[in-house]
């Protein structure tokens, strides 16, 4: 599986006034339930997008849920594995997971690990197998990470999103892209080659998250002393072009997510979710949202046939 975010970003040059950009690329794909969420309440406002698709077409003739629940949860008795779920921004994401897909939202702490088999411990004291993970947690950052990263390498488990995922499909990957000149992406050793001053260029951390790790105004100094510099990729900066206007007239700017599903069978990729991140100011992420009009995340429908 696989997250691709795309910038809406101003380019007065075209016909249209705006363009899209590649901003990164992750593995994390637990939004897919809270949008769906989204979408069955907004059918009940608006009949009409009941029959509008913020996906493509499932596998093997099934619908959207049938399809996403045996990708995501497929064992009974599936779990979404995350430190702190219910502390996390992003525990409406845990909130809808659970509800459509059944999944039962857990802690490192509650799982062990007993003769090479997974299982977790409920808040009754009852004991559960666990036969597959559909994984948010960030090793890293787990209480314990190495006695974790030792009990979940040990365990006989399926997965969706392997936590070594995190480390392999990140925001590094803009830098082996081909992309086009003016777009073109270097890790953070490697600034210079991209032949821009460091004031037209933004610098994140591979490993970021959430807007943590980010320089939006770098100069020379600071992009040469990047810690670890190979961690980090540096992208041309682009100005984000504003869509709408929230009810108090701020402007809106959008990120576009596509989650894809890659089917382990030989089958096409096919697209889980398109969603639309919208915020007040130019940088999309769900820690910078400030609850005022217009920010949240939405679904891309497929236009009208």
């Amino acid at each position: 599986m696989l997250s691709a975010d795309l910038a809406i970003v101003s380019a007065p040059d075209t016909e249209q006034g705006w363009d899209l950009r590649w901003v990164e690329f992750q593995t994390f794909t637990s939004l897919v339930s809270l949008i769906y969420t989204l979408h069955r309440a907004g059918a009940e406002l608006w009949p009409e997008l009941g029959e509008r698709a913020f996906w493509s077409k499932p596998p093997h003739g099934s619908d959207w849920l049938h399809a996403t629940k045996a990708w995501m949860a497929p064992e009974r008795g599936s779990i979404l594995l995350e430190q702190d779920p219910w502390s996390q921004p992003t525990r409406a994401d845990f909130e809808a997971a659970r509800h459509w897909f059944g999944v039962t939202v857990t802690e490192p702490q509650a799982l062990r690990l007993r003769a090479g088999k997974l299982e977790r411990t409920d808040e009754d004291g009852h004991v559960h197998p666990v036969p597959h993970i559909a994984n948010r947690l960030i090793l890293h950052e787990a209480a314990q990470a190495d006695a974790v990263k030792r009990m979940l390498s040990s365990a006989t488990v399926t997965w969706h999103s392997h936590p070594a995922w995190y480390y392999r499909i990140n925001k590094g990957v803009m830098s082996d892209l081909p992309l086009p000149q003016d777009q073109r992406c270097a890790r953070g050793d490697r600034w210079r080659d991209l032949g821009l001053p460091a004031s037209a260029l933004v610098a994140k951390a591979c490993q970021s998250y959430a807007g943590k790790s980010v320089l939006l105004d770098p100069d020379a100094d600071a992009l040469d002393g990047l810690p670890d510099p190979q961690n980090w990729v540096v992208q041309p900066r682009f100005s984000s072009a504003p869509l709408l206007q929230a009810h108090d007239g701020a402007p809106l700017h959008g990120e576009i997510r596509c989650v894809i599903a890659l089917p382990k069978d030989g089958a096409e990729p096919w697209i889980v979710c398109r969603l639309a991140r919208m915020t007040r100011g130019p940088m999309a992420s769900a820690n910078g949202w400030s609850g005022l009009p217009g920010e949240g995340a939405v679904p891309v429908y497929a236009p009208p046939d």
